[in-house]
């Protein structure tokens, strides 16, 4: 799975975190088949490169998304408000947001890269002849 195809499911999470997504090989994105039900557009369920997105991993993308975002905004206004000059104690809570962010950035990572895998079919193979 390229960048952009991990771009192209983080796009799909926020425009429609709610609906089941579907790789379309004509418009090279993910669809949701609701929207396209009525148009001739080829739908690939069973794409082995491109799986199916559920609303439950869309779901789980977007708390972990959000999340990161949040706490690396926090640690930047705290940061900004007090002039690069902590007290110990905000310094270390400032220093747990970070890590927060830095466990939420792996998760989203983690997610989209786990999304890839899922379809793949060939990783079983390749494990037995190692």
């Amino acid at each position: 799975m390229s960048f952009s195809d991990m771009l192209s499911v983080a796009q799909d999470c926020v425009k429609h975190p709610n609906r089941r997504a579907v790789w379309s090989p004509e418009l090279k994105k993910y669809v949701c088949p609701d929207q396209f039900a009525e148009q001739e557009i080829k739908l690939d369920y069973n794409s082995r490169t491109h799986p199916p997105i559920s609303p439950q991993f869309k779901l789980v993308f977007l708390t972990a998304a959000g999340g990161t975002l949040l706490f690396a905004l926090l640690c930047v206004v705290l940061t900004i408000s007090t002039g690069g000059q902590m007290p110990g104690a905000l310094e270390k809570l400032v220093n747990g947001f970070f890590d927060l962010v830095k466990i939420g950035f792996g998760a989203v990572v983690g997610l989209l890269g786990g999304q890839q895998l899922q379809g793949d079919k060939q990783i079983p193979n390749q494990i037995n002849q190692l």
